[in-house]
């Protein structure tokens, strides 16, 4: 059976999608081969197989050794800094929109041993669990949609590795990881930070920053967002955050602050209301809430007994009451919107989370077995090009208006082309009718794609048809 290449159409997709990276990835004497080995390790992400490690993918590459994708991960000196810069230089004029939001989040990477760099006993969100693993800080670019629908369109901002203090203080660990000279502690915010820096200086447009509670509780992070102007719709802890509420005309209603918990209990149920904030498969899609104008208070560091005092950060404050808990979200910048587009807001996040589990389900992201600083960064940043390669295709081969598959049926639909076009390959080139029936199995195995007969040659459907077969 032959090897899972790409004949045709996906060298031709592949190969022009990354053409406008090949000056950053291909560099020095052996430029050129840097670049054959680059695409090759983008193949090896999209094609299917359960591991997305060095080793598994090069079994599934012809002409690839796994020294040479070793090399480019590990020792070639491309930077993955430039190459994701101009990812979002490429995919801006190609998705991006004002009503695009950048939503911040983390994710984890569980490990056995504690050599690979980064890793320590901390919280752990694949697991959840505080255990020994590596934490990524993530930025991606949303464009919201009115339906809940998994087709959402993104692609990443960035992604760099959480080193913790313990690391960056650690000489000889930090050799051993090749830890760069310049990389110093920072705690997750101020990554998130700079990476939301990044998106501003190259003029991606949004109208907001969305974060978890994990970050948007940090008083600091909020306060750098305002003095940069920057809108956002961030979840805080209820049980931590003391508020002020406001009346009409933003006077204290109260003698004291109190915390977020408390507030909520002196609530009336008329406060409270249903909101539809999307549409779903089964209709509308609501949530319960209440808000209140409140001015954010936070501790005087500097006076003894660090009494509470008003930040001067006047916000609104969303409840959203579920069965077994209640959410809170603090909206700065949107003091004329509606409490349903605040929702819209706030609930246009998730999709950063779909984006984690595909780019580690679908594209191997946490599959990395390296333990150094550029191996991990090169690695993250070729899964980004793959995630970006399967959302320019689905953009390119699904007309405006139509829904669009999720991204894993786009790699299955490519997959298929792949089988096909093997299929097609070894017909016309008289190879036994047993090794076209094989390899026809073969699409059949990776894929839920009809195949069918059509003018005296094998045939799929389109990913427009394929979406709408589907649905």
């Amino acid at each position: 059976m032959p090897p899972p290449t790409a004949p045709g159409f996906w060298d031709h997709r592949l190969e022009r999608f990354s053409d406008p990276f090949a000056d950053l990835l291909g560099l020095g004497i052996r430029a050129e081969d840097a670049r054959r080995n680059a695409r090759a390790y983008l193949t090896g992400l999209l094609l299917p197989g359960e591991r997305k490690s060095m080793e598994p993918m090069a079994r599934r590459l012809p002409g690839r050794s796994v020294n040479q994708l070793q090399n480019f991960i590990t020792d070639s000196p491309w930077n993955p800094d430039l190459v994701q810069r101009r990812l979002i230089e490429v995919m801006v004029p190609r998705l991006a929109s004002p009503r695009g939001v950048l939503s911040l989040d983390d994710t984890s990477f569980p490990k056995q041993g504690n050599a690979s760099v980064g890793v320590r006993r901390q919280w752990c969100g694949a697991l959840g669990k505080n255990a020994n693993c590596q934490v990524g800080v993530s930025l991606y670019y949303v464009l919201p949609h009115g339906s809940f629908h998994p087709d959402l369109t993104g692609f990443s901002l960035g992604l760099r590795l959480y080193l913790p203090k313990d690391w960056a203080e650690d000489p000889r660990r930090r050799t051993m990881a090749r830890v760069p000279p310049y990389v110093a502690f920072a705690e997750k915010w101020r990554i998130g930070l700079a990476l939301i820096d990044r998106a501003r200086e190259l003029g991606v447009p949004h109208r907001a920053v969305l974060a978890d509670a994990d970050y948007g509780t940090r008083g600091e992070f909020r306060a750098e967002l305002r003095v940069r102007g920057e809108p956002y719709a961030v979840g805080v802890q209820p049980g931590t955050l003391r508020v002020m509420p406001l009346g009409p005309d933003d006077r204290p209603l109260r003698e004291r602050p109190v915390v977020i918990r408390e507030l909520e209990r002196t609530l009336p149920p008329s406060a409270w209301r249903s909101i539809a904030w999307a549409r779903g498969s089964q209709g509308p899609l609501t949530m319960e809430l209440a808000r209140v104008r409140v001015e954010v208070w936070h501790q005087n560091l500097h006076r003894h007994g660090n009494p509470p005092e008003p930040s001067g950060e006047k916000v609104w404050l969303v409840l959203e009451r579920r069965p077994n808990e209640t959410k809170a979200y603090v909206l700065w910048g949107f003091d004329r919107v509606t409490l349903r587009h605040q929702a819209e807001l706030f609930r246009a996040r998730w999709p950063i989370e779909q984006y984690f589990q595909q780019m580690k389900e679908e594209l191997g992201l946490d599959h990395f077995e390296g333990r150094t600083w550029t191996g991990w960064h090169h690695h993250v940043t070729m899964v980004a090009l793959a995630h970006a390669f399967l959302m320019t295709v689905r953009q390119e081969e699904v007309p405006p208006g139509e829904r669009r598959p999720t991204l894993p049926k786009v790699r299955r639909w490519l997959d298929g082309r792949v089988g096909l076009a093997l299929a097609r390959a070894a017909s016309a080139a008289g190879e036994d009718e047993g090794l076209r029936n094989r390899v026809l199995q073969r699409v059949f195995a990776i894929s839920d794609l009809p195949v069918y007969w059509r003018r005296g040659r094998w045939w799929i459907p389109t990913l427009a048809e394929y979406a709408r077969g589907t649905e």
